[in-house]
Parts: C-alpha cells; sequence; structure tokens
C-alpha cells in the first residue's frame, strides 16, 4: 500500500512539474525539431530517416492493432 501511494505521489508531482513548464517543453521541442529537420535536410539525409520514423510508426501502429 505504501508503495503504491509513494508511485502515485511521484507521478502526480512528476505531472505537475511538466504542466508547469510546458511552454518551456514546447519551445524546446519546436527548436530541437527545427534544427534537425534543417541539419537532415542540408545532409541530403531526409529522405532516409523519413522512412525510419515511418517504419518505427508503421511498428507502433500495428502492434496495437
Amino acid at each position: 500500500m505504501m508503495t503504491s501511494t509513494l508511485a502515485l505521489l511521484i507521478l502526480f508531482c512528476t505531472t505537475l512539474v511538466v504542466l508547469a513548464n510546458l511552454r518551456v517543453l514546447l519551445q524546446d521541442t519546436c527548436a530541437m525539431l527545427t534544427a534537425c529537420a534543417s541539419r537532415a535536410r542540408d545532409s541530403g539525409q531526409m529522405i532516409s530517416r523519413g522512412a525510419f520514423v515511418t517504419l518505427w510508426l508503421l511498428i507502433f501502429f500495428l502492434s496495437f492493432f
């Protein structure tokens, strides 16, 4: 019982911290995705990386259905 209570408390606190900093988290994520996309486009790896991402999305999608 104590372990479950502690796990729920940690989950709640973590969710609260993420929600409190959601704007900064979204800004950093957007900046990182923009930088990665421009680097992939400049180095000519956009198609291969896009195919890799599509493959993983297909694997995850098919595992749920």
